[in-house]
């Protein structure tokens, strides 16, 4: 029985270190959080804020990355708006055996692979709150413009520090759109930017989104025991609400909610590894 107690008190100890541990990792990462965000994040869960009503998106990103740039560019920017989001994923145990560089390698051919999102679901508020499929087709592109070609995901075999690449998407809420992927990336972070290079309609009606206003980027950062996963979305030029022929879009609602379908697939995307 004391060897049995002994052992369970090992255990629970080895536990909490590694909490503490992954706690201490975030904490140098984003220094601007709250003691309560730390552990929300610890426990799963999105947290987010937005520069609507004069919010701040900066605690959300890693200070000197390319994503805490562009939240910066963001922040500061006159018209639109901006939503910032960070998750923490911890390590499973081929991700953590792995040496950074192999890893950032594998991280990055699965932030790749855009055909996995075809099926992938949000939470709809026309749908009455309920899970609806939001991407129906998801596929690169040879170039720009044409359809009738599109490729299969590429698999890197080395790391790219940059890279483009054109995407198609048809997804429930606005119809088929191109996007350019854009790689900025160094030996910590992914950084991808998606730009919408054609307008986007709700219900094929009326122009929600004009080409080039809409920009998503997400973005991988590595550390000791796991990985930050950020998002940010801004749109440029636009009202947080519109409201077309009795028709309301909530772009904040939409894209938050559009942000926490991708988080979340990028969670099993990863789960795919240990596998």
């Amino acid at each position: 029985m004391k060897v049995r107690a002994f052992m369970l008190m090992l255990l629970l100890s080895l536990s909490c270190s590694g909490v503490w541990a992954a706690e201490a990792d975030i904490q140098k990462a984003l220094p601007s959080l709250s003691e309560a965000e730390y552990q929300e994040l610890l426990g799963g869960v999105i947290v987010d804020g937005s520069t609507i009503g004069g919010g701040s998106i900066l605690p959300y990103v890693v200070p000197g990355t390319e994503a805490a740039k562009r939240a910066a560019q963001a922040q500061n920017a006159e018209g639109g708006f901006s939503i910032a989001a960070v998750s923490y994923i911890p390590y499973g145990p081929k991700l953590k055996a792995m040496d950074m560089k192999t890893r950032q390698l594998a991280i990055f051919n699965k932030i790749r692979a855009i055909s996995t999102q075809e099926g992938l679901t949000y939470i709809s508020w026309r749908a009455g709150n309920k899970p609806k499929v939001l991407i129906e087709k998801s596929s690169y592109m040879e170039d720009d413009k044409n359809l009738n070609n599109l490729l299969p995901d590429p698999i890197a075999t080395t790391f790219p520090y940059s890279l483009q690449n054109y995407v198609y998407q048809r997804d429930s809420s606005f119809g088929g759109n191109r996007y350019l992927h854009t790689y900025t990336n160094t030996d910590e972070e992914i950084f991808v930017e998606i730009k919408n290079i054609s307008s986007m309609r709700v219900l094929g009606i009326f122009t929600a989104v004009k080409k080039e206003q809409l920009t998503i980027s997400m973005a991988t950062y590595q550390m000791e025991d796991g990985l930050l996963l950020m998002a940010l979305t801004t749109i440029k030029d636009r009202d947080p609400k519109v409201s077309v022929l009795g028709i309301t879009v909530d772009h904040p609602s939409a894209f938050k909610r559009r942000i926490t379908a991708l988080q979340n697939w990028f969670v099993d995307q990863l789960a795919t590894i240990e596998n």
